[in-house]
């Protein structure tokens, strides 16, 4: 929750340092939407991109305008499908499970039959936007309420959880995205620019975006090098939905399970990054301006810091760095101290 705060807090300076109302501001590997966000409540036009469908749905409804009477919509649909959960875990009945033998054993059975009810509820709402956010705060519970210790790991811990307890979560979850709807309603300009997203590779933007296509300011968290796999990370959660994955499987940079392979785990890392700022480079304007927020990678044991990799690789995608701000911070994993960094890149001018 604190590095989420803190982006949020960065990103909305940033954006009011180094952009203008009616720019456009990009964020490839934009996640959960927190720079796009951002960009809408300052005027700015937001973009984003990300190979993962779930990071995009949830990009979706993170940065949905809702007036009141939606909102009021979504609450009533909230308590509709509670209420027909809470019944079916009372007449136990049984619902269709999404997900494969596999991954159906990271939940008790009890727990499992309930958020397949809970599923099915969700899938009969009429309302296509409705549906699309309960969908997603429902894909909020599902680690919590599985057997596995977090996110990030794949280690399974015994849970108590009794019937009724996910549904309860799920409303108080959907509470809480319509109060994050409400403030963002509140502080939107009347006329602000809805977010446009594209699934899709960050170091192949031009062609995503189209060849007319510029940025006038890109703001972007990079995969921090061989920490995690987020295809492997969010398996779970995709198969409820039904997502294909699979560019999202083979295309993945900074992925642990492909970095640590071999003995050019840098190298590839190297070549994968590189491919990003070119593409970056390559859809902003002459006078546009790149913000990378980024950690130290760790790379076959290898620390490869990034502040050292992007000033390295920057001047290859005809880019400066013009400053850096670092900060440590406590590797998870006990391997000492690491450190996140902000970087700002500018255009070098093409020769003539």
């Amino acid at each position: 929750r604190r590095i989420a705060l803190e982006l949020t807090e960065s990103a909305r300076e940033l954006i009011a340092r180094f952009a203008q109302p009616g720019d456009v501001v990009l964020a490839p590997f934009c996640g959960s939407g927190t720079v796009l966000v951002e960009a809408l409540v300052a005027g700015c036009r937001p973009q984003g991109v990300d190979l993962n469908p779930l990071a995009l749905r949830i990009s979706d409804v993170h940065t949905a305008l809702r007036d009141p009477a939606a909102r009021r919509r979504f609450e009533r649909q909230l308590v509709r499908v509670a209420a027909a959960s809470e019944e079916r875990v009372r007449g136990r009945a049984r619902a269709h499970i999404p997900l494969d033998r596999e991954q159906g054993k990271i939940f008790q059975p009890h727990v499992l039959f309930e958020l397949s009810g809970l599923w099915e509820e969700i899938d009969a709402v009429p309302h296509d936007a409705d549906r699309r956010a309960l969908g997603v705060v429902f894909s909020s519970l599902l680690v919590k309420f599985s057997r596995r210790r977090a996110d990030t790991s794949a280690d399974t811990v015994d849970k108590r959880i009794r019937k009724g307890l996910p549904t309860e979560f799920f409303v108080r979850k959907g509470q809480e995205l319509a109060l994050r709807w409400e403030a963002l309603f509140e502080a939107a300009p009347r006329d602000a620019f809805a977010a446009r997203l594209t699934q899709g590779d960050a170091r192949e933007l031009p062609q995503l975006l189209g060849a007319r296509f510029l940025a006038d300011l890109i703001v972007t968290s990079p995969p921090y090098a061989g920490t995690y796999d987020y295809a492997e990370q969010h398996a779970l959660r995709n198969a409820w939905f039904g997502f294909d994955t699979q560019q999202f499987e083979d295309a993945e940079i900074g992925a642990r399970r492909t970095l640590s392979r071999g003995a050019r785990g840098v190298e590839r890392w190297d070549e994968q990054l590189l491919g990003a700022l070119r593409a970056m480079r390559n859809v902003l304007t002459p006078h546009g301006q790149i913000l990378v927020w980024m950690g130290d990678g760790e790379v076959a044991g290898q620390r490869v810091p990034a502040d050292e990799q992007i000033a390295a690789l920057a001047p290859h995608a005809a880019l400066t760095l013009e400053a850096c701000a670092s900060q440590p911070r406590v590797d998870a994993r006990g391997a000492g101290s690491r450190a996140e960094h902000l970087l700002l890149l500018r255009p070098i001018a093409r020769k003539a």
